[in-house]
């Protein structure tokens, strides 16, 4: 038996899903985690684009020659995975910013610790509400439902054709960041509502008794007060990772449309 023969448009078909399903293990939640070996990730990748070509529609005759041609269509692929990944990373992100939010408001923002996922420093509030959004982004199949959008993707834009971004493109990575600051804000309010109406009452303290040191009584009940509300409305943050995850599915949808031909 000989080897199998693999013509020029389907290995070229091949290596566009592959560039595709690539910035899923980049920057996509669960799948960017610097834990992971490089070699599991690049085996992962390999095996989806095995598995997915197969059943990816293309026109040979679209496919280029050259590699002049290859290289925009490369682009275009990486354009379209950098997108839907990016779109799934802000929901995320916004657990960060809201970290940021709280720890500054219950002044723990000079303390810091080692983020496993980034290998970077980050506020220890910040990566504790980072680390239960991610658990509620698991339990909740996140990972899959992002593997789905990106496998899907392929029946709206498939490869072969060069994708150029354009106002309308930008404008929904625009509104799509700006989304990130309401989705954290939504996340923290509770917390600055109860330490806002902390420090006003510590300010009328202050001005009724000016012989009390308030910063040295003050910070051990922002404290208290922040770790309390925030442990309460646990209970919500499922409900507001749900609706910017829709928010985020929305967005890729629209941003699908742009690539549409």
């Amino acid at each position: 038996m000989g080897a199998p023969i693999i013509n020029a448009a389907e290995f070229a078909a091949f290596v566009l899903v592959l560039l595709r399903l690539s910035m899923l293990v980049v920057l996509a939640p669960a799948f960017d985690n610097t834990v992971i070996p490089a070699q599991v990730k690049a085996a992962l990748v390999l095996m989806l684009s095995f598995v997915v070509s197969p059943k990816v529609g293309y026109e040979a005759a679209l496919m280029p020659m050259t590699w002049f041609g290859f290289a925009f269509l490369a682009l275009g692929e990486l354009i379209i995975g950098l997108s839907m990944a990016l779109m799934v990373r802000l929901v995320l992100e916004a657990s960060h910013v809201a970290g940021e939010y709280i720890s500054f408001q219950m002044g723990m923002s000079m303390l810091n610790a080692m983020d496993p996922q980034s290998g970077g420093q980050v506020a220890l509030v910040s990566l504790m509400v980072n680390l239960i959004m991610t658990l509620f982004f698991l339990y909740a199949n996140g990972h899959f439902l992002v593997l789905k959008a990106v496998i899907d993707s392929f029946q709206v834009a498939p490869p072969g054709l060069f994708f150029s971004p354009g106002p309308k493109y930008f404008g929904e990575l625009m509104r799509s960041m700006a989304g990130l600051y309401v989705l954290a804000l939504k996340i923290a309010a509770p917390v600055i509502a109860v330490t806002f109406c902390c420090k006003v009452a510590f300010g009328v303290v202050a001005k009724a008794m000016p012989q009390m040191n308030i910063l040295f009584v003050s910070m051990p009940v922002y404290i208290f007060a922040g770790l309390l509300t925030m442990s309460l409305s646990l209970t919500w943050w499922p409900q507001i990772l749900g609706r910017g995850l829709l928010g985020a599915d929305a967005a890729l949808s629209r941003i699908l449309g742009f690539f549409v031909p």
